[in-house]
């Protein structure tokens, strides 16, 4: 109903401009906090740290790399494209941060220490990539994250990959609830947690792909949404990822209603607001872990 044009309730099914626009952006917002929340979860659980999401664990960076090369050189930037090559880039970059945290078995400062330099390394590759093609502005637009480029075509795509994600979810969760109680247990209990681990970065890795291509980097939702959630639930696996899901979508709904809303007739950048909410957050939550 509220935009940069007002309208009453009547009029939201015979409105062009709802059916075409603020319809699919709406699915788009609800489909991106289930993804990104769940995400945050499963790495929360796979790293055993509370403050894992895709930003603190450069995963965000290594899909934003990805897009980069595609813009830089021109290639196509079709959603299906775009998403794959993204995808990779955040695989590459998860893989990165366990290899090299696997040893000190995720301890949580050094997982957020490699994450963060992992992303901040390929932030900066991806923007001096973009500076030399003299394309730095169009990668802007996929680094502060915003919804009001959402499509038909991304709505498709995101659909797409949340059931995806979802069935793998549901395939996968008993495994995923073993490895929480730590890998030697898992192990004792005939899990394989390295091929566990495999399917987790896969997931994460497709949720960084379709959600970057698709709206840029929504920082800080990862981490909020599962916090919250398990403050609320502990130990339940399947309450906390519902409750996750449901946060992160009143979360992203508030942000993109505030940032059509704030400035009109301008955009402000989602993105930018879930990082002035989720910074204080992250502070906090480190302040609560150092107790």
């Amino acid at each position: 109903m509220v935009g940069d044009q007002n309208y009453p309730l009547s009029a939201l099914t015979s409105q062009p401009i709802i059916l075409q626009l603020r319809l699919p952006r709406l699915f788009g917002v609800i489909l991106v906090g289930i993804l990104l929340s769940i995400s945050g979860f499963l790495v929360q659980l796979m790293t055993k740290n509370p403050i894992a999401e895709l930003s603190t664990l450069g995963i965000s960076g290594g899909a934003s790399l990805g897009m980069s090369i595609l813009l830089a050189f021109g290639l196509s930037t079709n959603a299906g494209f775009s998403a794959l090559v993204a995808s990779i880039g955040a695989f590459v970059a998860l893989f990165l941060v366990i290899s090299l945290t696997a040893r000190t078995h995720f301890q949580p400062l050094k997982v957020i220490l490699v994450g963060t330099s992992v992303g901040l390394f390929a932030t900066s590759l991806a923007s001096a990539v973009t500076f030399a093609k003299h394309d730095s502005q169009s990668y802007f637009l996929w680094i502060v994250g915003s919804f009001s480029g959402m499509t038909q075509t991304k709505v498709i795509l995101l659909g797409f990959t949340t059931l995806i994600f979802i069935i793998l979810l549901i395939l996968f969760a008993n495994s995923f609830r073993i490895l929480n109680l730590g890998d030697e247990m898992a192990r004792s209990l005939g899990l394989s947690v390295n091929q566990v681990r495999t399917v987790m970065m896969i997931m994460v890795a497709m949720v960084a792909g379709a959600t970057v291509s698709s709206v840029g980097v929504i920082s800080f939702v990862g981490l909020i949404a599962p916090h919250l959630a398990k403050k609320v639930v502990r130990s339940n696996f399947w309450q906390g990822i519902v409750l996750s899901a449901l946060t992160a979508i009143i979360l992203l709904i508030c942000a993109d209603f505030v940032a059509r809303n704030m400035m009109k007739p301008y955009e402000f950048p989602a993105g930018s607001l879930t990082m002035l909410m989720g910074a204080p957050f992250f502070i906090w939550v480190m302040s609560q872990e150092a107790k």
